[in-house]
């Protein structure tokens, strides 16, 4: 009897001890955690015919992220060119009602993105960025400015993309 009794015990401690355990642990965990822990916003990505749909309405900034060269050849018009140092301070002063969207290159390129996450943190709420890029743009026909040349390609590529309704 004392055998079963002290069996008995035994497994009461057993089951007793990971469980206060468990309790010590969360106590201790909790000490450890950051006391606010900051939401994670990201950039929303937007199709072509979307930022073409956009394009030179109040309120809407359009940011080319690309290098010098490649913004020369080829950039939307109205692009605001970012590859320049403290680019930030080209964003506009309404944090909250201003649309601020970023390309790059293509879908290869993440400064673009990186620039977003930078103006996300810099407090704009309405950011978004093209991965298409000024590639995508050229190549589906939609207008652009610079010294890169307009061939037949592109303008087959605009009629097809307009007969599509986009």
């Amino acid at each position: 009897m004392k055998i079963q009794a002290l069996l008995a015990a035994a497994c009461a401690g057993i089951l007793v001890l990971p469980g206060a355990a468990c309790a010590a642990d969360a106590t201790q965990s909790n000490a450890t955690q950051p006391t606010q822990v900051k939401p994670m916003r990201q950039p929303i990505p937007l199709s072509l015919g979307r930022v073409a749909k956009v394009l030179g309405q109040p309120g809407v900034y359009l940011y080319d992220c690309n290098p010098e060269d490649i913004y020369s050849q080829s950039h939307i018009k109205g692009a605001i060119h970012t590859n320049v140092e403290n680019w930030w301070n080209l964003l506009p002063e309404d944090k909250e009602n201003s649309f601020v969207i970023l390309y790059c290159i293509n879908r290869m390129c993440t400064v673009s993105y990186e620039a977003a996450l930078v103006a996300i943190e810099k407090g704009y709420r309405n950011v978004y960025v093209m991965p298409d890029g000024i590639q995508g743009w050229v190549s589906n026909g939609y207008e652009f400015e610079g010294t890169g040349r307009q061939d037949r390609g592109l303008e087959e590529a605009r009629r097809a993309r307009e007969a599509r309704g986009k």
